[in-house]
């Protein structure tokens, strides 16, 4: 999927989990298993889960009744344990996404709204939920863009928590948000009090 572009899947998925609906994955999905095209019917796609180098739980070769992909998509260049060990591996995106969506009941729950935004290549969202909101920001552009957008009906002296990477932004008292997002690059804002805790944050949708 996606060429196994590593950036744009980053993206798919956090839309996938931001969006309102409950995100399913496909065993595999999680690490970019591929496909076996030599394989008949629905075989094709239903390759083995590739948990080490070899393709299953030990280091020697075993066979499977359907053969894994060859290339790029092989079991030495893509599989569990690897990724485990790698921090910008899809399956620690794909995870750190899990973990955040379940600390998000806004995500789960709340009500959505799409914002207005000055760049037709940045879909900005907002989530609320019992005094608890969400924005989740995207940007699908091969390019840099910038993220510009209205938060109303907010207590004065909040500010932004990133739930995907380190950092804050500042509120500003009108409400107008405005940072840089990196080509293909996706954020999500949890609007909190100056040092609450994520935790206590969080509580407040639940």
């Amino acid at each position: 999927m996606l060429d196994g572009d590593r950036r744009r899947l980053a993206l798919a998925y956090s839309v996938l989990f931001s969006l309102p609906g409950t995100p399913v994955l496909f065993y595999g999905e999680e690490i970019g298993l591929g496909e076996n095209p030599e394989g008949e019917g629905r075989m094709a796609v239903r390759v083995p889960m590739q948990w080490t180098a070899s393709g299953g739980f030990s280091p020697v070769a075993e066979r499977t009744p359907v053969s894994t992909p060859a290339g790029p998509y092989g079991p030495r260049e893509v599989n569990v344990e690897a990724q485990r060990r790698d921090p910008d591996s899809l399956l620690r995106w794909i995870t750190l996404l899990i973990e955040r969506y379940r600390e998000s009941p806004e995500l789960a729950w709340g009500a959505y709204r799409v914002l207005e935004t000055a760049d037709e290549a940045v879909l900005v969202h907002r989530a609320d939920a019992e005094g608890g909101t969400v924005v989740a920001v995207h940007n699908f552009a091969d390019r840099e863009a910038r993220a510009e957008f209205v938060l109303d009906g907010l207590d004065e002296g909040q500010m932004l928590t990133d739930l995907l990477v380190d950092g804050t932004l500042d509120l500003p008292p009108d409400g107008r948000v405005s940072f840089t997002l990196e080509p293909y690059g996706t954020r999500w804002l949890r609007v909190s009090a100056p040092d609450e805790p994520l935790e206590d944050a969080s509580a407040k949708g639940s």
